[in-house]
């Protein structure tokens, strides 16, 4: 059903931002502020999902990304801004007690998330990303993640935060590209077919570098340039 639908397509979004680790620190950095005592826990999460349970529940509205553009979230920001000041003679960031988020739950929630994800992020700089425990770990990641029932804003700026990634990514692909095939002159079938699915890997590098061919020189000699693209990559 719709529920069904919308719920499977939350998650593969959430497994997707976990395949980019470097997407959930602005998510831990909200969190620091809640423990700061800068932003309320509402404003990030309205609960959890039992890992249990997960695929037997449908989504809620808090479950769903708003894609807000930027001046709306900026509007937004500005909103919560005026509600915490209305709030300030309450109770503060005590969000267990009007019915939020309870604060205890998601401190071991987030410690459970931080600690995976330095773990993820450890085995992408130790190993490269296509490797099997990376992959493990990535996908335990995912697992975490997705007991997280991000608010709206949320959820868009780390969709947001992953475009932006991607996009960065998209550049220094593009450079590799030019520099392979435009600068070194390797012909673009052969690099096609040498990088894709090997694009968190050098190996394929290597090889053509290696390979007695007429572009393996030229990029033996802009093998700096290739490299440090590729680990922006």
């Amino acid at each position: 059903d719709i529920a069904k639908r919308i719920e499977d397509g939350i998650n593969q979004v959430q497994s997707s931002v976990a395949e980019y680790p470097e997407a959930i620190t602005y998510l831990l950095e909200q969190y620091d502020k809640f423990e700061a005592e800068q932003l309320r826990l509402s404003d990030i999460i309205s609960g959890f999902v039992n890992p249990d349970e997960a695929d037997e529940m449908g989504p809620t509205a808090t479950h769903i990304g708003s894609e807000l553009g930027e001046d709306d979230l900026a509007d937004e920001d500005s909103s919560d801004e005026e509600e915490e000041d209305e709030d300030e003679e309450g109770d503060g960031n005590d969000d267990d007690g009007d019915g939020g988020p309870d604060p205890e739950v998601a401190r071991e929630k987030f410690a459970e998330l931080r600690a995976q994800y330095e773990i993820t992020r450890q085995s992408i700089r130790s190993n490269g990303r296509a490797h099997e425990e990376t992959q493990a770990a990535i996908a335990q990641l995912a697992d975490v993640f997705r007991q997280f029932r991000l608010m709206p804003k949320q959820f868009d700026r780390l969709v947001n935060n992953m475009r932006e990634m991607m996009e960065r990514v998209r550049v220094q692909e593009r450079l590799i590209l030019k520099m392979c095939v435009e600068q070194a002159k390797m012909p673009k079938k052969t690099f096609v077919s040498a990088f894709t699915n090997n694009e968190c890997e050098t190996a394929w590098f290597e090889y053509q570098k290696q390979a007695g061919k007429a572009w393996s020189a030229p990029l033996a000699a802009m093998e700096e340039e290739v490299l440090r693209s590729h680990r922006q990559n």
